[in-house]
This record gives structure tokens, C-alpha cells and sequence, in this order.
């Protein structure tokens, strides 16, 4: 994948906004109410599963209808798709696997627990699995390149969903066992995990795993076996057609972080993720699904996954609430997420299509960084990209930058003044300015600024140069505020072109610069202070 982004037909880097529908939506009416609250968050991206057992009812036997029906559904709403291979693994249940394997576990193998009973996983050290998987993700792959190639709709596979063993740390049959004995696989040298104890290990009669590992080994062990597995997938369908591949994970940052018990054994959480870019090289991207508000999780997870050979993707995250609707704002400014997706949005909408309450917060936030994108990739990880996401107890927020002072302010715990022709009201009757204060500032030039969001007003003051020896006036002068602007416009973007809507004035620009409810403005401040 070239520069970190998923590209379009013609090449351009494109960046997924939107949402994830349901897991049992697609061939259904769910559908077309996903893509409306794609529409409703302003995204541009509809994440959707297709099902092993539907496209291969019978063993040997494929319907490539349903996937025909979801593509020529998402391409008809002028949005992008990335389908979800819900096959081997659905949060590490074979969910959606065809009868045919789970009516034959003696040849398509579930792993055992430490008490040698079976748990709920198909084991990914059973090749007859792997090889009826890759064969029927091959006819997938095959029948995207034949029916959509040319328009390429479909921007990106994800293989599996949230793939590991539930309900135990590894797989206790013999012959894995047996695997487990033998050496670690020399790439795996350099890999050392957090917390493993190795320093305290003895010499003795134990697992090769054991010694490099430590007490995470039979962790470190079940990662490289599934990402081993979900390679041999991505590598087969990259031979038919090479589109972006990808894999989700449910992320290993929550409780006491203990494999099995917090999380799915073997999935790629930031523990792991070195051995996963390890063993599987033609995933170009792993990214967590991440549910957690409490912002300190959030920054921790988005830092381990923010990785040079693995820029930010966030495949699934609440579709509403407050908290997510903050964080979703550093995860694009701080971290450089190439994409973020809301999980489960149909019944976001009331019977009249328009949205519930409880989820127009993230619809802003959605809004907002939909309504950016252009500037979100030209600028991601140049530094001019800054994010103000109210925090409990502020009423305002200090940026500062080369030539300015930048204050935003959080217009619910202090009074800003409007102009006359902005609306104070959003579709539901609420006041655009009592709303938890949230933006995105981007800096496209020495004097020129983007900004979006939603219940915050700036203010720009001019710094002082290094040799004035008036800097209090200056500081103090009209001229150094923001008031001395050359233009102040309301408007969007139209591919990357700037599309001005409106030109704000007077009124409208006698006091902070102020964006309501998602919407976008440019902001040209004047070079020229007239202090000399």
C-alpha cells in the first residue's frame, strides 16, 4: 500500500469514513439503512461482511449473488466498500463457517483448552480449514476483480473479524503441542514482548518458546500460528487481485491484559504486533477495534498501532456518544488514522430517516473529519494538524504556534457572539453552542487556516517577532488579532478543490472565528500588521 492510504481507482489516496454494518445486514434491508447513516455522518465508506457459508452453501459449490448485491447497492450510493471476510473467525467463534465444516470436526479441527475439551475456535494449525478457507476466498477475490476491477468500489478486504482463541491462551491438542516444542522461527530473533520474565529463566528442559518468551509464550506462540494463517489468505487472494488487504483485531489493552481471559489468545494486540508484521507481510494493515472511552486507554492503543509499518486504521468504534465523538479527533490529528468506522449504525435512524439524539455527537465528529479529508491527507504527520477535544473541566485550549497565539474557546462555558445569519439551532432543535467543544485546526499556510468542528470559536493573535521592542502594544493591537483577516469563508471541498458557500463579514467576524455543528471555514489572516 503506497503512502499509508487506500487508494481509489485512479490512484489517489482515499480516506474511509463511515460506518460498519451490522454483522447479519447484508442481504438485507439493513443495508440501504447503513448507507443512509453513511450519508448522515457525511462518510464515504460502507464496511460490510459477506459470509463463507452463503458463498459456498455446498462444499464446492459458489453464489457470488449476495456480494454482487452489496457492491452494485453501495456503488448505486456513490460510496466506497470494504468487505469483511467473516469466515474461519468471527471474534473467534466459526460463526460463519458452512455446515459442511462444522459438521466434520474430526477433519476441520477445533482447538482444545488445557483440559483437552474442545473451545469454540476452528484451530488455525488445521491445513484442511485453511486450504477450504483460502480456496473459497480465492473465488471471492476472483469474482471482485472480474465484476469490479474497472470501478473498483470495493477498496480493501478484511480478512477474518477479530480473529484468536476464545477461552484459552493456545491450543492444547497433541500435534500443536508437538509444534510447539520446536524452534522459534528465526525472523521472530529480534521480537521481544513487554513484562515476558525472560531475564528470570533458567537453563533448562522447556519450549524454544518458552525461552525467547517467557511467561507470554504460549501468547507469542498462537500469534504467529494465526497471523501465519491469515497470510497464507491474504497472499492467495493478492495473487488474483491485488487490492488492500486487512484484519481487525480485538484489542488486547483492557482489563488485566491477560490472553484468553481479556481477549481473544493469538490476536494481533499490541503485545503481539511485532510478531504479526512479522508473520503475516501481506496484511497491509491491522487495525484495533477500539470501544474504549476513557481517553488514557484510547492515546495508548492509537500510539501502539500508529507504527511506521502500520499506519492507524480504526475498523470498528462506537457509533454515538460523547467520548468517542473526542477521541475519534485525535486519533486523525494526533495518531494519523488513514480511516476510522463506526460499528453498527442502522438503527441510528428514527422512522422518519432522521437521527436518534444519542448519536448525533458522533455524526458531528464523523461530519467534521468526512468534511477535511483532502487536508487530513495532504497534511497527516506534518505537524500542522491540531486537535481541540474539550476535556472535563475546560473552557478553553492553548495552541501555540510559530507565528500565533491560538486560544479556542468551548462555547458552552463561555458566551461567544454570533452573526445574524448563522442558525443557532441543529436539525433537532438544540443549541449548535451547547455541545461538548470539538475541532480540527490545520494550518495550510504561514497565515491561512482550516478549521472544523463543532461548539468552539478561535482566536488568532499575532506573536511579536524576535526584535520588537513593542511587543505589549503590539499584543494588544487590533491589528495583531484575527480581526486583521483578509478573508473568513464557510464552504467545502469538492475533491480537493475549495468550494466557497459563503464569505463571512462583519458582524459575522467582529469577534472569535467560530465553526457549529461539523461545519468547515477557511481562514486568511493578513501577513501585513501595519506594526513596523
Amino acid at each position: 500500500m503506497q503512502n499509508d492510504f487506500l487508494r481509489d481507482e485512479k490512484g489517489n489516496p482515499f480516506m474511509p469514513v463511515g460506518v460498519q454494518a451490522h454483522n447479519s445486514s447484508t442481504g438485507t434491508p439493513l443495508i440501504k439503512k447503513a448507507v443512509r447513516v453513511v450519508k448522515a455522518y457525511g462518510g464515504n465508506c460502507l464496511e460490510a461482511p459477506v459470509y463463507w457459508y452463503r458463498l459456498e452453501p455446498e462444499e464446492g459449490q459458489y453464489d457470488m449473488s449476495l456480494v454482487r448485491g452489496l457492491i452494485d447497492e453501495t456503488r448505486e450510493a456513490g460510496l466506497r466498500l470494504i468487505i469483511l471476510w467473516f469466515a474461519t473467525s468471527k471474534n473467534g467463534h466459526p460463526n460463519y463457517a458452512p455446515e459442511y465444516i462444522k459438521r466434520d470436526p474430526g477433519r476441520y479441527l477445533l482447538a482444545k483448552g488445557p483440559d483437552g475439551a474442545p473451545v469454540a475456535s476452528l484451530s488455525p494449525h488445521c491445513r484442511e480449514t485453511l486450504e477450504r478457507d483460502r480456496m473459497a476466498f480465492e473465488k471471492l477475490m476472483l469474482f471482485l476483480k472480474e465484476y469490479d476491477g474497472d470501478k473498483r468500489t470495493v477498496l480493501a478486504v478484511q480478512i477474518e473479524n477479530e480473529m484468536g482463541y476464545a477461552n484459552t491462551d493456545m491450543d492444547y491438542s497433541e500435534y500443536v503441542l508437538a509444534e510447539y516444542q520446536k524452534e522459534v522461527p528465526e525472523c521472530l530473533t529480534g521480537v521481544r514482548l513487554e513484562d515476558s520474565g525472560v531475564e528470570d529463566l533458567r537453563e533448562g528442559e522447556m519450549s524454544p518458546w518458552k525461552r525467547k518468551f517467557g511467561r507470554h509464550s504460549h501468547e507469542a506462540f498462537s500469534a504467529w500460528h494465526h497471523a501465519r494463517y491469515i497470510d497464507s489468505i491474504a497472499q492467495a487472494g493478492k495473487q488474483i487481485y491485488d487490492l488492500p488487504m486487512l484484519t481487525n483485531v480485538m484489542i488486547g489493552e483492557t482489563g488485566y491484559e491477560e490472553p484468553g481471559r481479556c481477549y481473544n489468545s493469538g490476536a494481533a494486540v499490541g503485545r503481539v504486533l511485532d510478531i504479526w508484521k512479522a508473520g503475516a507481510p501481506h496484511l497491509d494493515l491491522i487495525g484495533p477495534d477500539i470501544y474504549n472511552q476513557n481517553r488514557r486507554e484510547y492515546v495508548r492503543i492509537c500510539g501502539r498501532y500508529d507504527r511506521e509499518d502500520n499506519p492507524l486504521f480504526i475498523p470498528e468504534s462506537p457509533p454515538g456518544g460523547e467520548a468517542n465523538a473526542m477521541n475519534a479527533l485525535l486519533a486523525v490529528a494526533d495518531y494519523g488514522a488513514v480511516g476510522i468506522c463506526c460499528f453498527g449504525a442502522e438503527h441510528a435512524l428514527d422512522e422518519n430517516g432522521n437521527l436518534l439524539e444519542q448519536y448525533h455527537d458522533m455524526a458531528v465528529t464523523m461530519r467534521t473529519i468526512a468534511g477535511m479529508i483532502p487536508l487530513l491527507v495532504r497534511y497527516r504527520k506534518t505537524g500542522k494538524i491540531h486537535a481541540v477535544a474539550e476535556e472535563e473541566f475546560e473552557s478553553s485550549r492553548y495552541i501555540r504556534l510559530e507565528e500565533y497565539h491560538v486560544v479556542a474557546h468551548f462555547m458552552h462555558t463561555e458566551t461567544m457572539r454570533l452573526g445574524y445569519t448563522q442558525e443557532p439551532l441543529d436539525e433537532m432543535g438544540k443549541d449548535k453552542t451547547q455541545i461538548r467543544g470539538r475541532a480540527l485546526l490545520i494550518q495550510t499556510g504561514a497565515h491561512e487556516f482550516f478549521v472544523g468542528g463543532a461548539g468552539v470559536a478561535f482566536d488568532f493573535i499575532r506573536r511579536p517577532g524576535e526584535e520588537d521592542e513593542k511587543c505589549y502594544s503590539h499584543l494588544s493591537s487590533r491589528q495583531s488579532s484575527q480581526l486583521n483577516f483578509l478573508s473568513v469563508e464557510e464552504g467545502h471541498f469538492e475533491g480537493n478543490r475549495w468550494v466557497k458557500d459563503m464569505e463571512r463579514n462583519g458582524d459575522e467576524t467582529n469577534f472569535s472565528q467560530y465553526v457549529l455543528d461539523g461545519q468547515v471555514i477557511r481562514i486568511r489572516l493578513n501577513p501585513e500588521t501595519g506594526m513596523h
